[in-house]
């Protein structure tokens, strides 16, 4: 509130001097940067726009070319946050060949070519980056993702550590080097990062979740428990918790308290294909078959279930003739174990 307040009375006074001073792209760019953060984002490009034509290099190069790129550089951004990416890209690659020292450049323009699925280039532009400014966290913890994005697993959790070395204090690198770990199938040092993740952010909901399918990949159900209901407790309403807690119930032998949170779960997320597909096997093993089958049914909907339509097809036309395969025939099908969640990557 206090900082939109300052920046506010700054426009006022920068729209002062570029009426003294229409000419002076440092002025128009000024004000674009502050209308950009104050939201006003169509206004924020007019002025920028009008200050990247204004910075054609004059007078003293150097001086003349970190103008323009800075210009470049706040259009570019402005650009990005309207959804014209395509755009963008080109602002900041104009903003990096004008000013190719300055690491935030970089930073920007990897996030823009990372959203245009350019993984690689935006790995080099992160490189760039660090390169440029080591203690540059944020660039570090986007090169993991993007590392990651390449199944390049080992470099990304370098990266993440990398970020972690920086700014020890930065829990969300923490999380994604758990989260890469787990992807290594390193369950027992994800654990260990997931935990240091929740020391530092206690109520952080997607640690709470993946800690939880950490412990129930390992056959650790109760403590895979403990993990979910906490989620429970801070978000009542979480259907992945639900149906992660009805696969833990199921694996414990408790079916009537997975029945529920599996309930619970399309209660709160009616499209859920992989919960429709567990309810409805916990449902005919209790002897509820004709409630399996309705789930069958919605899950066989879901484009998801592509690979296995055939057999779930089969397995229907068997309930209804009561000669159901074995359940070791079909469990295949409902045992997965919960997916883990990422955490998006920086932009700034």
């Amino acid at each position: 509130m206090i900082q939109a307040l300052w920046r506010t009375l700054e426009l006022r006074f920068m729209r002062m001097r570029a009426m003294l001073t229409p000419a002076s792209a440092v002025v128009r760019t000024r004000i674009g940067e502050l209308l950009h953060d104050l939201g006003r984002l169509r206004e924020s490009w007019e002025e920028l726009s009008r200050a990247v034509e204004l910075s054609a290099p004059d007078g003293e190069a150097v001086t003349s070319e970190r103008v323009a790129a800075r210009a470049q550089f706040a259009l570019g951004t402005t650009l990005s946050a309207l959804g014209q990416r395509g755009e963008a890209r080109i602002a900041l690659q104009r903003a990096r060949r004008l000013d190719p020292g300055e690491a935030d450049y970089a930073f920007a323009l990897g996030n823009v070519l990372y959203e245009c699925q350019e993984v690689e280039r935006a790995i080099r532009a992160y490189e760039t980056t660090v390169t440029l400014q080591p203690d540059h966290a944020r660039a570090h913890f986007n090169l993991g993702h993007a590392l990651k994005e390449r199944g390049l697993l080992e470099l990304s959790a370098r990266a993440f550590g990398e970020a972690l070395s920086v700014d020890p204090k930065f829990y969300k690198a923490r999380f994604m080097l758990a989260y890469v770990y787990t992807l290594m199938d390193q369950d027992e040092a994800a654990i260990t990062e997931y935990l240091r993740t929740l020391q530092a952010s206690p109520r952080y909901v997607k640690a709470f979740y993946n800690l939880g399918n950490c412990y129930l990949k390992r056959g650790q159900n109760a403590e895979a428990l403990r993990a979910y209901r906490r989620i429970l407790e801070l978000e009542p309403q979480h259907a992945r918790a639900h149906y992660a807690m009805g696969q833990t119930q199921v694996r414990m032998g408790q079916l009537g308290e997975a029945l529920m949170s599996f309930h619970l779960a399309l209660h709160s997320k009616p499209d859920f294909p992989e919960c429709h597909l567990a309810y409805a096997r916990a449902l005919e093993v209790v002897g509820r078959t004709r409630a399996a089958v309705h789930h069958y049914r919605v899950y066989l909907n879901d484009p998801s279930a592509a690979e296995h339509r055939d057999e779930i097809r089969a397995h229907i036309a068997a309930l209804k003739l009561d000669t159901s395969p074995a359940t070791g025939e079909f469990k295949a099908l409902t045992t997965a174990l919960p997916r883990p969640l990422p955490e998006p990557k920086s932009t700034r």
